[in-house]
């Protein structure tokens, strides 16, 4: 009788029973850990991202401000574009992974499974290198971004400004990078972790 007594205290303190022994009616259900740090990055990453995405807005428009000889307004309006371009990415996976049809940050790393919000995501991505290289080569943006050092909304800045070839470099490597990048991962056919 001991033995039975405490497996009753057992399934009332919520604990599993034994191997082999039924579960009664009145035990709670099993209550899951707090989620690791792994888990939580992965399902929250869009949010940490966002977070350094609205930090590098507001030292880029802080040093923005205090620039000598840059005209305020126009200064100001690129950073602003800049943020929320680096931000948009972001809100496309939180509201994937918010709505639970792409769940975890691992999901965007699976185009081949067809997934909208991932696809979406690929897209974006892709579209906004290809308009910024646009930009910089055909709209004298290189000069705008160096001259307003529009790298630290990325989080890309420094005390000196990149030089315009080094912009230019990065603007025609991000509309060559993406498509190999999305390659890489689907060659790697990584499966989700449970």
């Amino acid at each position: 009788m001991p033995a039975r007594r405490s497996l009753s205290i057992l399934r009332l303190a919520g604990k599993p029973p034994r191997r082999g022994q039924p579960l009664s009616s009145h035990v709670r259900p099993h209550i899951a850990p707090m989620p690791d740090f792994f888990r939580l990055i992965s399902e929250y990453f869009w949010a940490v991202a966002l977070a350094f995405a609205a930090f590098n807005y507001w030292k880029a428009d802080r040093a923005a401000r205090s620039s000598v000889g840059i005209e305020e307004p126009e200064a100001t309006a690129y950073v602003r574009n800049f943020a929320i371009a680096g931000a948009l990415p972001w809100v496309i996976m939180g509201i994937g992974q918010l709505t639970g049809l792409a769940p975890t940050v691992w999901h965007y790393f699976r185009p081949q499974d067809g997934n909208a919000f991932v696809l979406v995501w690929l897209g974006l991505i892709f579209l906004l290198s290809c308009i910024f290289a646009w930009w910089v080569f055909f709209s004298d943006g290189a000069k705008k971004v160096v001259a307003y050092n529009l790298m630290a909304t990325l989080g890309q800045g420094s005390a000196k400004p990149p030089s315009e070839r080094l912009v230019k470099l990065f603007a025609a490597l991000g509309v060559v990078m993406v498509p190999i990048w999305v390659f890489g991962v689907v060659s790697m056919d990584a499966p989700l972790p449970r």
